[in-house]
């Protein structure tokens, strides 16, 4: 198995395991926090209490989070650069959402975002108007 397609497993493994734990009422959007690490880019779920894309996206304030209970992507598979490792990320998120078998959990939200905690956020899934 090549890292890529070992990545997308251990990253569906990892949330599936944390959206089975269920999520606390008043959660009504999910964002994936990315936080550059040593050799990784690490990835972290919130839940939070709203989903405003007006004027533009910005995360709600938390109504949970998986702190310290990060999936880690290698660089090797995320790119070279944070442009490259948002893409990257995207694209498997994204892939979760369409495929994970807990996705539901996500697209019974109004949303769902990703982008790195001192930059731009950016909306991955919203339901169809």
């Amino acid at each position: 198995m090549d890292l890529l397609t070992s990545t997308r497993n251990g990253l569906f493994a990892w949330a599936d395991r944390v959206l089975e734990q269920g999520v606390p009422h008043g959660t009504v959007g999910f964002h994936f926090n990315l936080y550059e690490g040593i050799d990784s880019v690490h990835v972290q779920l919130t839940g939070t209490d709203s989903f405003v894309t007006e004027p533009e996206y910005w995360p709600g304030d938390e109504t949970f989070t998986t702190g310290e209970d990060i999936f880690e992507v290698p660089f090797a598979v995320a790119g070279d650069t944070w442009q490259d490792w948002l893409m990257s990320l995207k694209a498997l998120v994204s892939s979760y959402i369409t495929d994970g078998d807990k996705s539901a959990v996500l697209t019974k939200s109004h949303g769902v975002g990703i982008g790195f905690v001192d930059g731009d956020m950016y909306v991955l899934w919203q339901p169809s108007a």
